[in-house]
């Protein structure tokens, strides 16, 4: 049987992305949460994945000179 999948689009600023993987880094630092860590660690990868590639991006822009804004979309998604 094929699991259904919802796919959302988020928009982050790169300060938001960094306090995201703080947040992240926090909650998995504390052993009373050993649990829960699957999905955690699953996410905090994931964001450390989305922060490369928007650094990626912003290099890309200032080598290139791009002056438009950029949007950087992620994809994490494994099917």
């Amino acid at each position: 049987m094929i699991k259904p999948r919802c796919i959302a689009t988020i928009r982050y600023s790169k300060q938001e992305i960094e306090i995201h993987i703080n947040a992240l880094k926090t909650f998995l630092g504390n052993e009373k949460h050993r649990m829960y860590f699957g999905p955690y660690e699953k996410l905090l990868r994931d964001m450390k994945a989305i922060k490369e590639q928007m650094l990626d991006k912003e290099s890309e822009a200032v080598v290139n000179r791009d002056k438009e804004e950029q949007i950087v979309k992620g994809s994490v998604c494994q099917e």
